[in-house]
């Protein structure tokens, strides 16, 4: 056996154990790292993910682990014959104790990766979540890459890249987008559609926010809104268009495009910005709580450059050095007063 193939079988094994919720958190680390190399170790995890669970479907009691065991191994020889380059799996043992009702959720240090049928068409898609405190880079098929910010999702089909080049966003996501003027890439971000050929932007699309921003770094895009879905503006480089959310209302200004993308440097930068607003960064940043005991503490403005290496405490501390609030901490609890 040589060194490849004996690298491919460990890979196989922690994705059956993974699946059969038989895995170690030194394991998952592996099998996480292992699953970022590319996106073809990516699409390989999830094709066995879902021929996992739609060869356990039943979660009665008349359910039959042996059985599906033997429906998983005929699946996979089928997936085997139709890829011929695909390594050969080989299991000592049969994974399934229970049954998958619902497509397994993959938690691998603070990423979340499922594949799931959707509700309303008969396409497959791609969902990668990031928890507060975290952030992650993923590469699309097409070759676009997209980091996501601490608490946000994307989700794209299955077939990305082949008919369209279509994502939609939750949270936080800065985009670099491989030229292709034959298919614009669009994302939907709530209330926003964004549509461009190749380019450089970052959305912020946070639902509990009061507005939406849109910043172009290069390139050009266009925006819309589901408010005036026939109306589209174009923004250039180091522009920022605001969707008020009370209003409807969309303004366009000029701003240092690169600060909207220093998060994925692990810079946090605030530009004349609310207190307000700063809380909800450091919220998902940190993943604490933030609680405000003074309203009018959330209109003070800030300027500011951090980096994530420094602590929460260190932060605050430059915050409060001029006395006009004060702060104390609680294990990841934060209350702000006069």
């Amino acid at each position: 056996m040589n060194e490849m193939q004996s690298q491919n079988e460990q890979i196989d094994l922690l994705i059956i154990n993974c699946l059969s919720k038989e895995i170690s958190q030194d394991e998952l680390n592996t099998l996480r790292a292992w699953i970022m190399e590319s996106e073809k170790n990516r699409k390989y995890f999830m094709q066995l993910q879902d021929i996992w669970n739609s060869s356990s479907t039943k979660a009665d009691a008349d359910f039959n682990s042996e059985l599906a065991y033997q429906y998983f191994l005929s699946r996979i020889s089928a997936f085997q014959k139709e890829t011929p380059k695909t390594r050969k799996l080989f299991f000592t043992r049969p994974p399934f104790q229970w049954a998958v009702a619902a497509c397994v959720a993959f938690l691998l240090g603070g990423l979340s990766l499922s594949l799931y049928n959707s509700r309303i068409s008969e396409n497959k898609f791609y969902s990668v979540s990031v928890p507060f405190g975290a952030k992650s880079k993923i590469e699309l098929p097409d070759k676009s890459v997209v980091w996501l910010n601490a608490g946000s999702t994307l989700r794209y089909q299955q077939n990305f890249g082949q008919k369209s080049r279509q994502v939609s966003l939750i949270g936080e996501g800065y985009f670099e987008i491989a030229k292709n003027a034959a298919m614009p890439f669009v994302v939907k971000a709530n209330e926003v559609s964004v549509k461009v050929l190749g380019t450089k932007f970052d959305v912020k699309a946070y639902p509990d926010d009061k507005q939406l921003d849109v910043t172009l770094l290069q390139g050009s895009i266009g925006l819309s809104t589901v408010y005036k879905p026939d109306s589209s503006l174009l923004l250039v480089p180091n522009q920022r268009a605001i969707l008020n959310r009370a209003n409807h209302n969309v303004s366009i200004s000029r701003f240092q495009a690169s600060n909207a993308a220093a998060w994925t440097k692990g810079e946090i930068i605030f530009d004349e910005e609310l207190f307000g607003q700063i809380v909800r960064r450091l919220e998902r940043e940190y993943n604490v709580t933030i609680n405000v005991k003074d309203e009018s503490i959330n209109r003070l403005c800030f300027y500011g450059d951090f980096r994530n290496a420094q602590s929460i405490e260190e932060i605050f501390n430059i915050m409060t050095a001029n006395n006009e609030f004060h702060y104390k901490m609680k294990t990841s609890i934060i209350t702000v007063y006069k």
